[in-house]
């Protein structure tokens, strides 16, 4: 019993008084820091809420009136934070998710056993320890808050995952964020990304309380901007755990880029590629960087202190001296010197070509300047592969499958290929249109648009604008179709404008039947008759095929004929009106028994479907699968190509899938609407089931243990036996009512590993198991679960502990045996009877949910005589895993 403490006043609400009062005297029984109010509905519960200072409240769920959940909603809104535990008999998921979702501070499943009086007790202390804790940490805080608001420092408080939990004013003008911009997130928000590496050690030591009190790093502020700040940081423990950590800082951005500066223009010029050197008035060099070991061959300190000179060659020299030296003496600026190519000596004699660039510097009143020498090989090289990369451009230019056109800065053509000039039928060669007005141009072929004003208007507003399109489709006069694109192209001289046009008439063609078929698709999805979907799949090969006359042949009755259901209103010419086709070797009917498509092109020669004196025609004949066929005709020979084909065939199939599916909707609508009623009953009787019987039985136990206590009586045991097999029996009852009848999705299933993890969860003392090999097979996993675990506890609560239970496979599906004392033969029917058992101690349900199980699979379980004595149980019509 806990020691004396604060009193606990607990409000217990429930409809039940004898259960109220009993679970009263559990709980003070179990902490003498409690003191329990209790009422027998929500509106007793708020009287006593009004008179008495509760600390937690514990509340039933169905109650007369309003149930628990309104009873919290109420609550909460005047005492948001007050401990509120749901401690019912209706325990479902749905019910824990809607406790949840109100803001219950526990939620328990009444139980018969009276430790579930243990637990809640434990679970009010806890829900009132934190409750109270935190009242006195918001006092706390307070303090504290007038600590970090009042520093000069910027100041941020993390908690144990080091995240923001406020800062003050100076830390929101440092890093540019308001306080709830920061708050909730991790220090990742303030650092660059190449400084996690490094503020991450320091957070570990922190958070380790083992170092990283004071540090210097990079931070990013809300505007982006990198700044460096100089840390330093506390860390608060509770007992051995960090709870808080407590940084102060300080902006000192400045004084570390100004060292960083002149550390970067050292290492610049140090590590540069081209030779950096410094001169004075007379031309001596200052110093020089690396680089020009590469480049001349000589070692830095072997020309420190020489003439400029020395770095080129005897030509260059006397030709540039005196400018040289009139430019070095005067600063006066000369084209000579600002920029100038020339050769250059290398120390072995040999040249190198340079370009040379020199500028005047003054540092403390002395006057020197600055060069930079680059050696051009490697330029004048890719020169010359530039001059070969054009002349292969200008080659695929020519040879590109689309029409281009690119307009200078002025309008006028600059470049142009065939390919265009053959899509609008102008003369060539290209080289003659290069320099044309290309206004006058786009004027000249706009008349073979179907739209000449359109086609003018929209090309002056993509050039005004500076748009860029891609694939704008314009229709031409004589049918086809061109896709246009247009982006304005960085030139030399300013602004130009890159063309492109694309034949794609073919491809718009594709598109607009596919387009079409899609729809069909949606059409035969809501069709509600064999007559409608025939009426759509006409409709269709007339619109996508472009065939002057299609007809749908449905099978009969009896499915012994082919009968018209719906045409076009042309008719084929081979025939007079639209026949039925029966089994007297025409080609329909050959078609439809033999599943492929037939065009009368590719079998003309065929004297059984072409007739010599028929006038030339196309036709083509597609099954319908098991329904029927579509047969489509034209006029023109060989019409029909392979994509016709195919999309003929495609049609088809979506015909013959909404037949199929019309045949099984209404068999599923039934289906259905039984499923929903049998859900509904069976739900109302858990429900009753589970609140009217199971709170009596909970009373009943904990009154017969607080008897117990006071008085030694040979009956106790023998009710305490009646009520075990009271809830064994409610738990399997509600089990096997809320599993039902149906099962809707099922799986692939190996049957060996799902019965090694049954046989783990069932009481099997010193029983064995042996399971052979069995293919795998469709079914719902958790429900073949419930009936081998079934199985198998009646096998060893009938055959004893040390039986052998045996799974393995059958033909058309698998078995459960053991080597206990088996079944009589006239009682074997009898077994799968719900509440037959000829054990003392069982329900009499294990096996009746095993069969209902097998039911709802479409199976059928039976019991023979094992081959080692025993029962048998074989579980026949398995779908197998064809593999």
């Amino acid at each position: 019993m806990s020691e004396p403490d604060d009193g606990i006043t607990v409000l217990h609400v429930d409809d039940d008084p004898a259960f109220t009062e009993l679970t009263a005297a559990f709980l003070e029984r179990e902490d003498d820091r409690f003191s329990v109010e209790t009422a027998t509905d929500v509106g007793e519960g708020f009287s006593v809420l009004d008179r008495t200072d509760v600390d937690c409240v514990v509340s039933d769920y169905e109650m007369p009136g309003r149930d628990g959940l309104e009873f919290l909603e109420i609550v909460r809104e005047d005492r948001p934070d007050l401990p509120f535990v749901l401690f019912t008999g209706r325990g479902s998921e749905e019910v824990a998710s809607d406790a949840i979702s109100a803001g219950v501070t526990e939620y328990l499943q009444k139980e018969r056993a009276t430790s579930q009086y243990t637990v809640l007790a434990n679970r009010i202390a806890n829900a009132v320890e934190r409750y109270r804790s935190k009242r006195a940490l918001e006092a706390s805080e307070k303090r504290l808050s007038l600590f970090i608001e009042q520093s000069p420092l910027g100041v941020i408080e993390w908690d144990d995952a080091f995240e923001v939990v406020r800062l003050n004013d100076a830390a929101e003008g440092i890093l540019g964020y308001e306080e709830a911009e920061l708050v909730g997130r991790g220090w990742e928000a303030i650092v660059p990304g190449d400084a996690e590496a490094a503020v991450g050690g320091v957070v570990d030591e922190l958070l380790e309380n083992r170092g990283g009190y004071h540090s210097v790093n990079e931070n990013v502020t809300a505007d982006g901007e990198t700044i460096v700040c100089e840390w330093h940081n506390r860390v608060v423990t509770d007992g051995n755990e960090v709870v808080a950590v407590f940084s102060q800082f300080q902006d000192v951005t400045d004084r570390r880029r100004r060292r960083e500066e002149l550390d970067r223009y050292r290492t610049i010029v140090q590590s540069a590629t081209n030779t950096i050197l410094t001169v004075d008035e007379s031309g001596t060099i200052l110093s020089v960087n690396p680089a020009v070991e590469r480049t001349f061959g000589y070692a830095p300190e072997e020309v420190v202190g020489e003439s400029l000179t020395l770095l080129m060659s005897p030509e260059v020299a006397d030709r540039h001296t005196a400018a040289l030296e009139r430019y070095l003496g005067t600063g006066e600026r000369t084209l000579e010197w600002e920029y100038v190519e020339l050769e250059g000596r290398r120390r072995d004699g040999s040249t190198v070509p340079l370009s040379v660039t020199f500028g005047e510097a003054d540092y403390g009143g002395d006057r020197y300047f600055v060069g930079v020498i680059r050696d051009t090989t490697d330029r004048r090289a890719r020169e010359r592969e530039l001059e070969r990369t054009n002349a292969l451009l200008s080659t695929l230019f020519e040879t590109l499958p689309v029409g281009v056109l690119v307009e200078d800065t002025s309008r006028n053509v600059l470049a142009v290929n065939r390919r265009l000039l053959e899509s609008f039928g102008m003369p060539g060669p290209p080289e003659a249109v290069v320099g044309a007005d290309c206004e006058r141009l786009a004027e000249e072929v706009s008349g073979s648009f179907a739209e000449p004003d359109g086609f003018l208007e929209r090309t002056n507003e993509l050039v005004a604008d500076q748009l860029s399109v891609s694939d704008e489709e314009w229709r031409l006069r004589d049918g086809r179709t061109l896709a246009r694109s247009h982006r304005p192209v960085e030139l030399p001289e300013g602004e130009g404008h890159l063309w492109t046009y694309r034949d794609v008439t073919d491809r718009i063609e594709r598109e607009r039947r596919l387009a079409a078929l899609s729809d069909v698709t949606r059409e035969l999805v809501t069709a509600d008759s064999r007559e409608a979907v025939a009426e759509v799949g006409v409709s269709a090969a007339d619109d996508i095929l472009g065939l002057e006359a299609a007809a749908i042949h449905l099978y009969d009755e009896r499915r012994d004929g082919l009968v018209p259901i719906a045409a076009t209103d042309a008719v084929f010419d081979l025939v007079e009106g639209l026949p039925t086709f029966t089994d007297e070797g025409s080609i329909a009917w050959r078609v439809y028994r033999e599943g492929e498509p037939v065009a009368l092109d590719e079998v003309r020669n065929d004297p059984d479907v072409y007739n010599p004196e028929t006038p030339v025609r196309s036709e083509l004949y597609v099954p319908i699968g098991e329904f029927g066929i579509l047969i489509a005709g034209s006029p023109t020979p060989e019409a029909f190509e392979s994509r016709d084909v195919l999309l003929g065939e495609i049609l088809a199939g979506n015909v013959a899938a909404a037949l199929e599916q019309l045949e099984r909707t209404e068999q599923l609508r039934d289906r259905e609407a039984e499923l929903s009623r049998q859900n509904e009953r069976l739900e109302e009787f858990a429900s009753i089931v589970s609140h009217d019987l199971r709170n009596p039985l909970n009373v009943a136990s904990g009154r017969l243990e607080l008897l117990a206590e006071t008085c030694e009586s040979e009956h106790v045991p023998e009710i305490e036996r009646a009520h075990d097999q009271m809830a064994d029996l409610i738990e399997e009852l509600l089990d096997l009512a809320r599993r039902g009848e149906w099962i809707t999705e099922t799986e692939p299933v190996e049957l060996d590993a799902l019965a090694r993890g049954c046989w783990r969860t069932v009481a099997t003392a010193e029983a064995t198991v042996e399971i052979g090999p069995v293919d795998r097979f469709y079914a719902d996993r958790s429900r073949l679960q419930q009936l081998l675990e079934n199985l198998f506890r009646n096998a060893v609560e009938h055959g004893g502990e040390t039986v052998t239970v045996t799974v393995g496979e059958l033909d058309g599906g698998f078995y459960v045996a053991d080597d206990g004392d088996g079944i009589p033969e006239d009682g074997r029917e009898a077994v799968f009877t719900a509440g037959y058992s000829t054990s003392e101690d069982g329900s009499g349900f294990g096996l009746a949910i095993a069969r209902q199980v097998a039911d709802a699979h479409g199976w059928t379980v039976d019991v023979t005589e094992g081959r080692e004595g025993g029962a048998r149980f074989e579980i026949t019509g398995v779908e197998f895993v064809d593999d």
